[in-house]
């Protein structure tokens, strides 16, 4: 640029954007006609998030010339921003018109697409910026990307290391990869990844999404550290705090829920009746839907919008525009029930760092640190976030009694009744299942696992039916260490109520490590059916156990890989010992406060209201038991 530009740059530089508009305006009024100038002030703008003025200023540039390709694929980012996806990709297929080797361009126009759920175009504009940049890695990245979301797991991953070999060191490539291998049970090199993994992170270096860390590692302190490091992307050198709250009287505390899963998904499942359950003459409850439109029939989310006093779909809303809305509403208690999951692909984080209500609470979604001084508290119980763990956490805590996790009192039960043989389960044989994702399972645990088949050999492993890449991996990786892959029974996902039915087939759950089971966990246990888990140091690796002592059934938690084996071991040649847990469970579910919808919700209540009496007296934030 030219050197009339110098100082500004150097603001910039130094992430000083006010000053750097105003010393931008100085040449914008000398009147100099040269596109440039408010090419630097819509970048200046958009900087500032201000984008609509972005948008104004990149639209002169054009004006005065109109062939400015750049100003047209800027606009285009800034509609990206916005939200506003078709009106992105107008503006990115113009700037291709005018320059059709700008391989930028592409890569736009194939994260609008994406956007717009148009994966198939996406990748080919992706492959378009390839051919003509085959060094820069983005294309590489937003390609692996857009292959993840249509479950096409081993050309992501190609993706991703071709990227990889252009810059080891790109932040969150590490991650993406990692990611991507554990979805389809890859363990190549596993060890020398994690200790990759480890180093970046001890470094500081923003290797991976947080959520990566909590399927990968146990290990509170770099979870904590994953979390800040990716924080710090919503945070602004030059600009005050947004979060200055008037502390004002509604009648009833408001309380804002955000996510992208009310929709027929685990969240629900565990949530319906927590929201039905509210006090509504203490509380206005008012829901943000985040995630995309409802394509099919989904009864859940039909039923959760009914249990709110207002509810807004808000995906096509800017982080800026979901922020107004929240503010106008006055709401009291902002409840974040996603944080951190999803890779960022659908959580609206940006929306809590800046502070949309005076308080701000992690809840359920995300098993870990926020890493964010953004977010006031997290709901947790003794088992979850034990006092020596309260350092590793960012937020102040909420420990509910029993169990943070809610979960519905009552579900709807099927009318089927289930053989093993619609399975492919042998009958008399021993049958171990469990039905977590594929990317929970670890090599450490698989290895247990393959142990435990090979000590019993009339056992079956009963696993989902994840994706056909992770299917493939597990039965290599079991032959690999000479256990007969007939040995190990697939099947497809279910409804809920289906589910419930059919898992009362196996004898024993074998849970994951380090992230647990959790809405699986209720599931079996709801079924009568006994989950053995190994208690880790996270969050995310503890949840079975807060469920499990919550019911009563600590003598299921072990400590060290040496008793989960173990006791696996002595469940299945034991047949009287497995019934009588089987009996233990059935009785204790009775009583058992695990399930009780109304009391949770009670409790949960009762934090809030602590909470919220904190801030209006002192205005201070500390550890709340209930």
């Amino acid at each position: 640029m030219n050197t009339k530009f110098g100082k500004i740059l150097e603001l910039l530089k130094k992430n000083q954007f006010d000053n750097a508009k105003k010393e931008c305006l100085k040449l914008v009024n000398l009147k100099l006609n040269d596109p440039e100038i408010f090419n630097l002030l819509a970048i200046i703008c958009f900087q500032l998030e201000e984008y609509e003025d972005a948008i104004k200023n990149w639209k002169k540039s054009t004006e005065i010339n109109s062939k400015y390709f750049f100003a047209y694929n800027n606009i285009g980012k800034a509609f990206l921003s916005l939200k506003k996806y078709d009106k992105a990709l107008e503006n990115f297929n113009r700037t291709i018109n005018i320059k059709s080797d700008f391989f930028e361009a592409y890569n736009n126009k194939g994260n609008a697409l994406v956007r717009l759920g148009r994966l198939d175009e996406a990748i080919k504009s992706y492959n378009n910026a390839i051919e003509i940049n085959p060094n820069n890695l983005l294309s590489y990245i937003f390609k692996g990307h857009a292959l993840l979301e249509i479950r096409n797991f081993d050309e992501a991953l190609k993706s991703y290391q071709n990227a990889y070999s252009i810059n080891p060191n790109h932040s969150l490539l590490l991650g993406y990869i990692l990611n991507t291998k554990a979805q389809i049970c890859d363990w190549e090199n596993f060890n020398e990844n994690i200790e990759k993994l480890k180093l970046d992170l001890s470094n500081k270096k923003k290797a991976t999404f947080p959520f990566t860390t909590l399927t990968l590692l146990d290990d509170p302190n770099l979870q904590l550290q994953s979390s800040e490091i990716w924080v710090k992307e919503y945070q602004r050198t030059d600009r005050a705090s947004n979060k200055i709250f008037t502390k004002k009287d509604n009648s009833k505390i408001k309380l804002g829920y955000f996510t992208a899963d009310f929709r027929d998904h685990a969240t629900s499942h565990l949530t319906a009746e927590m929201f039905e359950n509210h006090d509504k003459s203490k509380f206005e409850i008012i829901g943000f839907y985040l995630g995309g439109k409802i394509e099919v029939e989904d009864l859940w989310h039909e039923r959760l919008k009914k249990s709110f006093d207002k509810f807004y779909y808000v995906k096509e809303k800017s982080d800026q525009e979901i922020l107004n809305l929240v503010r106008d509403l006055n709401i009291d208690i902002a409840v974040d029930l996603m944080a951190h999951c999803n890779n960022g692909m659908e959580n609206r984080f940006g929306i809590f760092a800046r502070g949309c209500a005076p308080i701000q609470i992690n809840f359920l979604g995300y098993p870990g640190t926020s890493g964010s001084k953004s977010i006031d508290y997290i709901i947790a119980d003794k088992t979850t976030i034990p006092i020596e763990n309260q350092k590793f956490f960012t937020e102040k805590i909420i420990y509910l009694p029993d169990t943070y996790q809610p979960n519905n009192e009552s579900v709807k039960k099927t009318n089927k009744k289930f053989l093993r043989s619609d399975f492919g389960l042998t009958e008399g044989k021993f049958i171990f299942c469990c039905f977590n994702q594929h990317q929970k399972i670890s090599p450490k645990i698989f290895n247990i696992w393959m142990n435990i088949l090979k000590q019993n050999q009339d056992s079956l492993l009963w696993l989902l039916e994840d994706n056909i890449f992770s299917k493939k991996n597990i039965l290599i990786e079991a032959e690999k260490r000479k256990v007969d892959k007939s040995r190990i029974v697939f099947s497809n996902r279910l409804s809920l109520e289906d589910h419930l039915e059919r898992i009362k087939l196996a004898d024993l759950f074998l849970d994951t490590y380090p992230y647990t089971a959790h809405t699986t966990c209720s599931d079996a246990l709801r079924s009568g059916l006994p989950v053995l888990t190994l208690k880790g140091r996270t969050f995310a690796s503890r949840v079975a156990s807060s469920l499990l002592q919550s019911l009563g059934l600590k003598e299921l938690i072990t400590n060290s890989i040496v008793e989960y084996e173990s006791l696996a071991n002595q469940y299945c040649k034991n047949f009287k010992k497995i019934k009588d847990i089987k009996d233990k469970i059935k009785k204790n579910l009775n009583n058992s406060k695990l399930f009780n919808s109304k009391l949770y919700t009670k409790n949960l209540e009762r934090g809030y209201i602590k909470a919220y009496n904190q801030y209006k007296t002192s205005g201070n934030k500390n550890n709340i038991i209930i």
